[in-house]
């Protein structure tokens, strides 16, 4: 439960810095809440105390699908949010646009909810 809950700091926060213009350190935000849902999943369907310190996307892609609904989208989503925050200096030339940084958090945001969701419903049977 402690990567669940710091999956929701980490989006508060990126909320935080959207409302203040922080656009890169809004991505990283939503790439750390990614990373530590993905985590809670892999905690909860291992039964792990440790989970590894970074997952592949080999890793992510079973922890996101289930037979109702594919999880390619999602690991895919996931995968471009650890490439777009991972880049070093983002080009002055080329800033993020508000309208993107919404879109990419409103995405984080409903994919944190739908997995969130999946551990909760386990985790009442």
């Amino acid at each position: 439960m402690d990567y669940h809950q710091l999956a929701q700091y980490h989006l508060r926060l990126a909320t935080i810095m959207r409302n203040h213009n922080q656009f890169k350190v809004c991505l990283i935000l939503c790439d750390w809440a990614l990373a530590s849902m993905i985590k809670a999943l892999y905690i909860h369907k291992y039964h792990s105390v440790h989970p590894p310190k970074e997952l592949t996307m080999n890793e992510i892609l079973p922890l996101v699908h289930t037979d109702t609904e594919p999880g390619l989208d999602i690991a895919l989503f996931i995968g471009t949010m650890q490439h777009m925050s991972s880049l070093a200096d983002y080009p002055h030339d080329q800033p993020i646009e508000l309208d993107n940084i919404e879109k990419l958090l409103q995405r984080t945001e409903e994919i944190l909810y739908e997995l969130s969701k999946r551990i909760m419903n386990n985790s009442s049977e």
